[in-house]
């Protein structure tokens, strides 16, 4: 599992806050945020909550939620990240997985087969 340093979460967030800064600067009056720049504000998401990443870059909360959702249809990127591959043989009925999501939801998983369990998961982490 890969660990996110606090300081290298913040460094992120700052990097797209100098891209929308960037971009504000040097932008036609009036013109729509490029895909390119709401695909970074979602990459932030679920390090950072939608209401920080929206109050720092200065976005919509709603219209960025809507990204979210969007690049999360399949499988959350971000989400995707911190994973750990289970190897081996379906799980026993005495192993038991807990997760907790960042929106507070929690969920818990015993004796599911990889297969299934892979589809909870993402189901679970699909969900902003």
């Amino acid at each position: 599992m890969k660990l996110i340093n606090s300081s290298d979460m913040q460094a992120r967030l700052e990097e797209v806050r100098l891209q929308f800064e960037h971009w504000r600067c040097n932008r036609d009056k009036r013109g729509a945020i490029p895909e390119s720049l709401w695909a970074a504000a979602a990459s932030l998401y679920p390090e950072h909550s939608l209401h920080r990443i929206s109050k720092t870059l200065r976005l919509n909360y709603t219209k960025l939620k809507h990204y979210v959702r969007g690049s999360s249809a399949d499988f959350p990127i971000a989400a995707a990240q911190h994973f750990i591959q289970i190897e081996g043989s379906p799980l026993s009925r005495q192993c038991i997985i807990e997760m907790r999501h960042s929106n507070g939801n929690r969920m818990t998983v015993q004796g599911v087969d990889n297969q299934h369990l892979m589809k909870l998961v993402q189901l679970f982490w699909s969900r902003p």
